[in-house]
């Protein structure tokens, strides 16, 4: 798997937002607005039980729509947003599994929003098929009742062999309220073409990757290679099934280049390291690490942080993810790369 942001057409796309067509502050239009100006490319308005259009964006928007159907095993029903779908038929459809499949049928895509604030558990989300993926971070869900990540019921999916993509999104509601709830989750899409077609293919494909702020310019993986290319941040971690996988700081870098400077110090490092190499070039630095059990580890870092790390192991497990952490705590998701 390999994509840079120096190839293709790149778009910053919102795919779960409200207007006033439901219960938002926003008119559709000036909800296209809002995203306009703020540099997104791909939208698409997802109203309550509504089909919304707008009269104009300056970039691809697609026809949505957030549902409310079935129940979970804690008595809470699906949230299930649908993109693609401009057909009124699918808000008579009762049953979620029948209304996905409705969807698939249609030509769109559907996804599950807010797992975690929607009270669903693993079994619920496995009772379902045909959905893309589910909403890994929503904005207005964490910033309302702390409950906007997805992170566990994406990892139980992932460790059971399912081909789930991972979504960040805004929930967007409040707009400019407070908490406002609005341009602190998006995708990056890598389109095939700049039309709502092509955007939904490469949605469903998987090429896209989901930020709360830090920005992937290249991702390379082999089975024995992780190269990845960022804004900067503090860490990268490598997510895999059980207790596997690997998370590297920036603070253990710099702990391990203490230690073992010191004679004393690379005694404690010894069941970790083989080999530390410390380059610095003007404002760059670069850390080598050869790892006891194999592998090798380099940062290539500034003040203000890690723009590129380069893992040279065996990644002989089911599935990885990649997640990106800056200083402030926004993550970046990577979608995973399953032995399937």
């Amino acid at each position: 798997m390999d994509f840079t942001m120096r190839e293709g057409l790149w778009l910053k796309g919102s795919i779960h937002c409200h207007s006033t067509m439901s219960d938002g502050l926003l008119s559709p239009d000036e909800v296209a607005r809002f995203y306009g100006e703020r540099g997104y490319n791909f939208l698409s308005i997802t109203d309550h039980e509504k089909i919304s259009c707008v009269k104009y964006f300056r970039g691809v928007y697609q026809f949505g729509v957030e549902v409310s159907r079935g129940k979970g095993r804690l008595n809470e029903p699906y949230h299930i947003v649908v993109l693609g779908v401009n057909d009124d038929a699918i808000l008579k459809i009762n049953d979620a599994q029948l209304l996905i499949d409705y969807v698939n049928d249609s030509g769109g895509i559907a996804f599950i929003a807010h797992p975690y604030w929607s009270n669903l558990v693993y079994e619920d989300l496995a009772q379902l098929e045909g959905y893309i993926g589910i909403e890994i971070y929503n904005f207005g869900c964490d910033v309302e009742v702390a409950k906007g990540y997805g992170l566990a019921h994406w990892d139980s999916l992932l460790s059971s062999n399912r081909r789930v993509w991972g979504m960040a999104v805004d929930d967007s509601h409040r707009y400019f309220r407070l908490p406002i709830d609005a341009d602190g989750g998006w995708i990056w899409i890598n389109a095939y073409d700049e039309s709502p077609e092509g955007v939904l293919k490469s949605i469903r494909d998987g090429r896209f990757y989901s930020s709360m702020s830090p920005k992937v310019f290249s991702f390379r993986w082999t089975p024995n290679l992780l190269h990845v290319e960022s804004t900067p941040i503090d860490r990268l971690n490598i997510i895999t099934a059980n207790g596997r996988g690997l998370s590297i700081s920036l603070t253990t870098i710099f702990k391990l280049l203490e230690e073992w400077r010191r004679p004393r110090g690379r005694e404690m490092c010894e069941n970790i390291i083989a080999d530390l190499d410390y380059i610095s070039d003007g404002e760059k630095q670069k850390v080598y690490v050869e790892l006891v059990r194999g592998g090798e580890i380099m940062v290539e870092f500034s003040g203000e942080g890690a723009t590129v790390f380069r893992v040279e192991r065996e990644f002989n497990y089911p599935y990885i993810r990649v997640e990106l952490l800056d200083r402030e705590g926004k993550y970046a998701w990577i979608n995973p790369i399953l032995k399937l």
